[in-house]
């Protein structure tokens, strides 16, 4: 049944059947080197049969959309296809993000570059764990029973490490203060049938944007790219400026949370509430593709894990795990071998 609600959402989603078959059937054929496909059209009903190295697959549209596959990895890929889409509309885009402060304006590369936040904190808590549980171990194979002194702070310190990571890491994100700061992004959209030449000279001629001093010159530059023979006029551009002081405002966000800027190349939010320490880090690649309103619902979300403390329940667990883990290698498991041994 989930299956089903899920096909006929993104049915409602599709607003031009025959522009998603177009979009699935151009890419498939121009990009992944598709050795077959084919068009058939039965009343409501459009289908878009493939097939390739990679294997076979349809695409069906009527009242609800749904891919079929036979074998290999072309299903898979289709079933991308259609969500790229929904996420697009079939169009490809290139946006320029811009942060302002004051009368400076940075690029993406000259914030601060950080790896996935949430992703380096929890492989930081397993390899604390990890390293706690081999420093117990070995204490009872040379028969040490650690002290309570000791397991309090073997206890305390999966609390502990996070925590210390968690300042080191604001203390690096601080030069993406979104505070005070505007949001200034250029997009550019072109269609589906943008030749892939002409895409990646586009991208090649913007990559002397970086030599640009000022947002005028900025703007003139992109003028200029619109205008250039070796690339197409994209169908659509436009300028979004997102004033972060005033959105903070309208959310009704207090001073005492931060809010960061990182460079990091994937859509991507996290969040930090502990004692004495709560802030937000969005990383360019997210907001580089959400407008005004959806940034907005990323930040309230984010915010939410604050007030309801799901750092520190977090942690709390990991040290209820820890203990746990104390316990057993300390005293449970060598008690049950002692038992096993007498009989």
């Amino acid at each position: 049944m989930v299956g089903i609600k899920t096909y006929q959402v993104i049915r409602d989603l599709v607003k031009d059947p025959q522009s998603l078959i177009n979009y699935v059937e151009d890419y498939l054929l121009r990009i992944a080197g598709l050795t077959y496909a084919a068009k058939e059209v039965d009343g409501d009903a459009t289908r878009l049969i493939v097939n390739g190295n990679d294997g076979d697959a349809e695409l069906s549209i009527n009242h609800e959309v749904r891919v079929r596959g036979g074998h290999g990895k072309m299903r898979d890929l289709m079933n991308a296809l259609v969500l790229r889409y929904l996420g697009t509309d079939g169009m490809r885009r290139i946006t320029i993000l811009l942060l302002q402060r004051g009368n400076r304006i940075y690029r993406v590369n000259e914030l601060p570059r950080a790896y996935s936040p949430s992703i380096g904190l929890i492989g930081l808590m397993l390899v604390s764990i990890m390293a706690l549980s081999i420093i117990i171990a070995v204490l009872r194979i040379i028969n040490v029973i650690p002290s309570i002194h000791l397991i309090i702070i073997l206890l305390l310190s999966p609390l502990l490490i996070p925590i210390i990571y968690s300042y080191i890491l604001q203390l690096r994100v601080r030069h993406g203060d979104l505070r005070g700061s505007r949001i200034i992004k250029f997009v550019l959209e072109y269609g589906g049938d943008f030749e892939e030449r002409r895409f990646n000279e586009a991208l090649r001629l913007l990559s002397r944007i970086e030599s640009t001093k000022s947002l005028s010159e900025i703007r003139r530059f992109l003028i200029s790219l619109i205008n250039d023979a070796r690339t197409k006029p994209p169908q659509n551009f436009y300028e979004e400026e997102i004033d972060v002081n005033s959105l903070l405002n309208k959310l009704g966000i207090r001073n005492n949370y931060g809010i960061y800027l990182v460079n990091v190349n994937q859509c991507n939010a996290a969040s930090i509430g502990l004692p004495g320490i709560n802030y937000i880090v969005l990383t360019s690649r997210l907001v580089s593709c959400l407008n005004t309103d959806e940034l907005a619902a990323v930040i309230m979300h984010e915010i939410g894990h604050i007030i309801h403390g799901d750092s520190a329940k977090t942690l709390f667990l990991i040290s209820l795990a820890q203990l746990v883990n104390i316990a057993l290698i300390t005293y449970i498991i060598p008690l049950m071998s002692y038992r096993q041994y007498q009989y």
